[in-house]
């Protein structure tokens, strides 16, 4: 599942604010609580783990996570495993070329996997989707505001 949304914003800045974990529950209605995230930016590395509480049907999800691959300025992906689900989430900023100066674009894409359970079941897609698009929103919101 892949969905991205177009900033008015530099790559650079929209970097600065998907990148600060420990800031994501100031703007992300989605996101309840963070825990252990990098101190700052430059701490992101694989093999770091922290977790977050996400607002999942009415309820605070907790989820801890590794990331597992980090590229500064571009790329942060992590995996967790709930339930005997296995999720990986990359987040991807880019400055695109066709788009007009100043503009960026981020990407989440989220691949689910279990040997055990219909994935559906646990993790609707309506409610990943839904969930995904806020966050993106509310990026956007916080990278333009303060850019």
């Amino acid at each position: 599942m892949s969905s991205s949304i177009v900033l008015d914003a530099s790559a650079e800045r929209a970097w600065q604010v998907a990148a600060a974990a420990d800031k994501w529950p100031d703007w992300a209605a989605v996101c309840a609580e963070v825990w252990d995230a990098p101190e700052s930016i430059s701490h992101w590395k694989a093999g770091h783990q922290f977790g977050f509480k996400l607002r999942m049907a009415f309820r605070d999800v907790p989820f801890n996570v590794t990331v597992s691959r980090f590229e500064p300025g571009r790329l942060i992906e992590w995996t967790s495993t709930k339930y005997s689900i296995t999720a990986v989430r990359t987040i991807s900023v880019v400055g695109e070329s066709g788009l007009e100066s100043g503009k960026s674009r981020v990407m989440d894409e989220k691949r689910f996997s279990s040997p055990f359970l219909p994935i559906g079941l646990v993790y609707p897609r309506w409610l990943i989707r839904r969930m995904t698009e806020s966050w993106l929103c509310d990026l956007k919101i916080e990278a333009e505001e303060t850019s």
